[in-house]
């Protein structure tokens, strides 16, 4: 059986610099993604990750433009599901089955403790939803 491309069932936006100093506003993009822990595991905590506790996998369609540190300035942030008050920085972005049919992109994700600079008041960790 193949590898097949996964499902795009939910919204995510996203905004350029997480560490921008203004308000809650529009986001850049709106992009269609699938959020999973990947592997299933503890991870231990530790002061010198901090902000990025508990990694996350975003998964995008080919070509998405998402953006880590090393990409610019500095890592986008990301809403998801959108409008859920779920923050996440962008801790690094790559392909994955690049060059064949099922290619997608992921980008691992950690959870933005205080709400970034883009949110006054900061917003807290994120939540289940219901």
């Amino acid at each position: 059986m193949a590898f097949k491309i996964p499902t795009f069932n939910l919204t995510c936006n996203v905004w350029r610099n997480a560490l921008a100093p203004a308000p809650y506003a529009t986001p850049d993009l709106a992009l269609p993604c699938n959020l999973t822990p990947g592997k299933r595991v503890f991870t231990p905590l530790s002061a010198t990750v901090f902000a990025f506790r508990y990694p996350m996998e975003l998964l995008l369609p080919v070509g998405s433009d998402v953006r880590a540190m090393w990409n610019g300035a500095n890592q986008d942030l990301i809403e998801v599901p959108a409008g859920s008050k779920r923050f996440y920085s962008v801790l690094w972005v790559d392909d994955v089955a690049k060059g064949f049919a099922n290619e997608y992109r992921v980008a691992v994700i950690g959870y933005q403790v205080t709400g970034g600079a883009n949110f006054a008041p900061p917003i807290a960790a994120p939540v289940p939803l219901p």
